[in-house]
């Protein structure tokens, strides 16, 4: 009989050196990520404080256009009023104004209906007109 060797593997040494270079890096990368969350740990509420006083300053000044009187183009007449206002003047105009009804249509006899063996077949496109000499 011949005889049989069992295959054992081995493991590199450079195989080895690689994974081990591969878990440091991660290791690092995993301690600079903590330090930065530690460091910078009041990003998020300042960046929230900013939108919260821009928006504030958004509604304030939504509210002012909406609420006073002031000129918008001084030249050519034209005033910006309070929104109250300019319903209170809307409905009054409404109010003066009558009603008006339009008169209902006129209802006649329905026309026949043509039937379909004695109707004329129409073309979809208009025959070309003929040139006169």
């Amino acid at each position: 009989m011949s005889q049989e060797t069992a295959f054992i593997p081995q493991i590199k040494v450079t195989w080895l050196i690689g994974i081990l270079a591969a878990i440091a890096l991660f290791a690092v990368i995993a301690s600079y990520s903590l330090r930065m969350t530690r460091t910078y740990s009041d990003f998020d509420q300042q960046r929230a404080a900013q939108r919260y006083a821009t928006l504030k300053q958004v509604r304030e000044d939504a509210d002012k256009v909406l609420t006073t009187a002031a000129w918008v183009d001084q030249s050519k007449g034209i005033v910006r009023i309070p929104i109250e206002e300019a319903m209170t003047k809307e409905i009054d105009t409404l109010k003066a104004e009558s009603a008006h009804l339009c008169p209902p249509p006129e209802t006649g006899p329905a026309p026949a209906p043509v039937p379909a063996a004695t109707a004329a077949p129409t073309s979809p496109v208009p025959a070309p007109a003929k040139a006169q000499k």
